[in-house]
Formats: structure tokens, C-alpha cells, sequence
């Protein structure tokens, strides 16, 4: 990719964690989101679905065609916890004056099924285009406390 050295790329307007997510024709459509800790009974915990939505703010002078936006879920020791990332070629409008001069938006969901979670602790899904990290989006898994029964 031949990019000018001060060019301005891409970059995360909004990234949230919520239970389900839809971008339908520039919208995203969020249930249950803004959450920052997923509550579990014990470990190792599955989770049945979370969803990422985002929308990328990219320049009109933004040369690329296609950009790769992609999604790795890491441990707080900077691990993967998938086999590989998740990830979305994203083809770019070709009309890209519009609406605004300078730069366009573009909305995306990403929906994880059965993540397996092995121990408490600190987590977060690291957004990338073309390979290069623009966020990371934090969360915790904690044990749920146990509710203490009367004597």
C-alpha cells in the first residue's frame, strides 16, 4: 500500500460493546449496549453472544478502494483468544464527496458466539484497518458474588 507519510488514514468514531448489534444502511441498531463487565457464575464461563458496533470515520482523500477492518479479542496479557480475527473487507463508497468534503462514515457489527472466557479478569477486542490498531475496546469478566443465605 503506497501511502503519503503524513497522510491521514482512517479512524473510530464510536466502538461499543453491547449483546447484539445490526449496521443496516448506515445505522447501527444496538441492544443492551455500553456495557464495560460481563457478569458470570464461574470459570471457565461461555458466553452465548456478544456484538461490537462501530463506525469508522474515513478521509474523501483516503486513496484505498478496499480496506480490511478486523477484530482480535485479547487477554490482559496481550494474548489472542481466537484462532484468528475476526475481520470485514470493507468496499469504500465511490461517490466520496458525500455528504461531507472532508471525510465519510462507515458502520459495522461484529457478533462473537460461544467465547469461552478461562479466568477473571481483563479483556478487550483491538480494532484494526489495513493490519494497523486504531482502538481497543476494554471490558472485565468477574465472578458474579454469591448472595450470602440466612442462618
Amino acid at each position: 500500500m503506497d501511502r503519503a507519510p503524513n497522510s491521514i488514514g482512517p479512524t473510530i468514531d464510536v466502538a461499543l460493546l453491547a449483546d447484539a448489534v445490526q449496521a443496516v444502511r448506515g445505522k447501527l441498531f444496538v441492544l443492551g449496549g455500553g456495557w464495560d463487565t460481563l457478569w458470570v457464575r464461574s470459570f471457565p464461563a461461555r458466553h452465548p453472544s456478544m456484538a461490537i458496533g462501530l463506525r469508522l470515520r474515513v478521509p474523501t482523500s483516503w486513496r484505498e478502494d478496499v480496506l480490511d477492518l478486523s477484530v482480535e479479542l485479547q487477554d490482559a496479557d496481550g494474548a489472542p483468544l481466537l484462532s484468528k480475527p475476526l475481520s470485514h473487507q470493507v468496499k469504500l463508497p465511490v461517490q466520496r464527496q458525500l455528504p461531507s468534503p472532508t471525510d465519510f462514515g462507515v458502520v459495522r457489527s461484529f457478533t462473537f458466539n460461544n467465547l469461552l472466557f478461562g479466568r477473571e479478569g481483563s479483556y478487550s477486542f483491538v480494532i484494526s484497518v489495513d493490519g494497523d490498531p486504531l482502538s481497543r475496546l476494554r471490558f472485565s469478566v468477574r465472578a458474579r458474588p454469591t448472595e450470602q443465605g440466612s442462618s
